[in-house]
């Protein structure tokens, strides 16, 4: 029997569950699972599994980590024998407009709303436009797709002043460009990091407004 414990830091939503394989093999499948009271989440593999053999654990939006099982693993091993593999969380990641529609719970603990609403501005033009009513910074960079891009931001800047909704306008033509939102916002220490990448402008028809409204942090 071998066993890996498996926790997931820099990120504050939900554990996901972790993907085991030997390099460049398919995945390898846990016998079963359970969560110590270190919370660790620590996974027993009865025969896939040999002692002292490089496994790759991985899950989305973290980085992969290369780890040895180790020796034999006993039901009577104590879990500070149990090889622990920690986890760093990869940012910024891909969210998508189905989590944002639906105003899902993002990775960092973020909330973030997207409403379209077509019609909203002349035909020649789409616009973006960031609300917020939290205190801390929240942004957007939004390019072109031809070089150029422009920040929209929401909340208290460092030398006062709070803004609650900002808005940019793109010609119609260019959210056909297969360009990215950058989302961005005040982290360790109030330093601005990115932290959400979305693509897909182009389901934004011409006349479009799409609103971020970002709720929770």
């Amino acid at each position: 029997m071998q066993a890996f414990q498996v926790k997931w830091s820099g990120g504050r939503g939900p554990a996901p569950g972790a993907s085991f394989a030997r390099p460049g093999g398919p995945r390898i499948l846990p016998d079963s699972s359970y969560v110590s009271n270190a919370g660790a989440v620590v996974y027993i593999f009865l025969e896939s599994l040999r002692p002292y053999e490089l496994i790759e654990v991985s899950t989305p939006h973290y980085f992969t980590v290369t780890a040895n099982t180790g020796p034999p693993v006993q039901p009577s091993t104590p879990l500070e024998s149990i090889v622990y593999v920690g986890l760093s969380h990869a940012w910024p990641y891909e969210i998508t407009w189905s989590e944002l529609l639906a105003a899902n719970v993002l990775d960092d603990g973020d909330v973030v709303h997207a409403t379209i609403d077509p019609g909203a501005v002349p035909e020649s033009v789409v616009e973006i436009t960031l609300a917020s009513d939290l205190w801390w910074w929240k942004e957007i960079n939004v390019p072109d797709g031809l070089g150029s891009a422009w920040d929209i931001h929401t909340g208290a800047g460092t030398f006062g002043g709070r803004r609650f909704r900002d808005t940019v306008g793109l010609w119609a033509d260019q959210v056909h460009n297969g360009q990215w939102l950058t989302f961005r916002k005040a982290k360790t220490v109030g330093l601005l990091s990115d932290t959400y990448l979305l693509r897909g402008l182009e389901r934004l028809p011409a006349g479009s407004r799409v609103t971020f409204t970002w709720l929770k942090d």
